[in-house]
């Protein structure tokens, strides 16, 4: 079985980008700042998205199964001068381990936001980001299962509620923004990593109906990684496990 990385990335506004792009003076604070290009996109758009060029990543996370084993992986930017050296880290794994990337709306966000910082900061693509790279080396679930209907995907907690996993609303930008202003990206980094969890069991479920896994198959990855969550310290995958009864039924 080719090894697997499921993950999820949190991202805020680049604020240093955003004022070198804009011209806008020194004297404005970070929030205004933000809040500005966060303005700009509802204008243009209607949403909260901003462009892939002025995101700054904060915290990433996935779930690397491989070789029989399961291992959480995680990644925090504290502040704007570790984010190179985190993405440098990650890029770095994908190249050693030569998973396969499984992400929930990746197509949409994920993986374009990864190339654009790459390009920016200068790091090295991994294998499986450049451009023309396999198919099967990226996966993005949502547009799996909505055949390509990018307006008609479902949000992944809510998907993952009704399948019985661990599942909760994604954050949106505003929300995002929020937490890292007061101070509390350790909050933006242990939800990022549940979402890399639930979207790692999405990811098995959708490979046990179609029928790439069997049943046993299915059941020893995700009791793999229950095992690996239930020896985490922090307290916040309490919450995650007590979502996810032990007893569930892989058909629930």
């Amino acid at each position: 079985m080719r090894p697997t990385l499921s993950f999820h990335l949190q991202t805020i506004p680049n604020v240093p980008a955003i004022r070198q792009l804009y011209q806008l003076d020194g004297e404005i604070g970070e929030a205004d700042v933000a809040d500005f290009v966060l303005q700009r996109c509802r204008a243009q758009s209607g949403t909260d998205f901003i462009p892939f060029h002025l995101h700054h990543v904060v915290a990433i996370a996935g779930v690397l199964q491989q070789d029989g084993q399961t291992r959480l992986v995680q990644g925090l930017a504290a502040d704007a001068g570790d984010e190179a050296a985190m993405l440098a880290d990650w890029l770095s794994l994908l190249r050693d381990s030569r998973a396969r990337l499984v992400s929930w709306d990746g197509a949409r966000l994920e993986l374009p936001v990864l190339r654009h910082r790459a390009l920016v900061l200068g790091l090295p693509l991994a294998e499986q980001l450049r451009a023309g790279a396999d198919s099967s080396s990226q996966v993005s679930l949502s547009e799996i299962l909505s055949g390509g209907h990018a307006e008609l995907a479902t949000p992944q907690g809510e998907l993952a509620r009704l399948c019985g996993l661990p599942g909760e609303a994604e954050l949106n930008g505003p929300r995002r923004w929020e937490l890292y202003r007061a101070g509390d990206v350790g909050a933006l980094a242990e939800h990022n990593a549940r979402q890399a969890a639930s979207c790692h069991l999405l990811w098995l479920r959708q490979q046990w109906v179609e029928g790439a896994l069997d049943s046993g198959a299915h059941q020893a990855c995700r009791q793999g990684l229950r095992a690996v969550v239930a020896t985490q310290p922090e307290p916040h995958w309490r919450g995650w496990l007590a979502d996810w009864p032990a007893n569930a039924p892989q058909g629930d």
